[in-house]
């Protein structure tokens, strides 16, 4: 499974449905879940993002749908980042 970042912001639709975000956020486990996909780590922040969701996905067409979905909702706007891990990371810096 590949590791990605996602940096989000709720818009106002969240905002004025905020006293439902547990069961939004129950919703989005389901969802990952049926893709193939496992949550990391779900956190909201204060600053320049409202949350950070971590999460595994199995292959980029799930990754897709994942991000259609959401983009279909359209309570969030998100930037999603792939993850490479630092001993990967290493091992090329090593080769070259």
């Amino acid at each position: 499974m590949v590791l990605y970042v996602m940096l989000g912001n709720l818009k106002s639709e969240a905002f004025s449905t905020l006293d439902g975000i547990e069961d939004r956020d129950r919703r989005l486990m389901t969802l990952m879940g049926s893709l193939g996909g496992k949550i990391v780590g779900l956190y909201y922040m204060i600053g320049r993002y409202d949350f950070v969701l971590i999460f595994d996905m199995p292959d980029k067409e799930n990754l897709v749908k994942f991000l259609a979905i959401l983009g279909k909702r359209g309570s969030v706007r998100t930037e999603t980042l792939e993850v490479v891990p630092a001993d990967l990371f290493y091992k090329i810096s090593r080769e070259i």
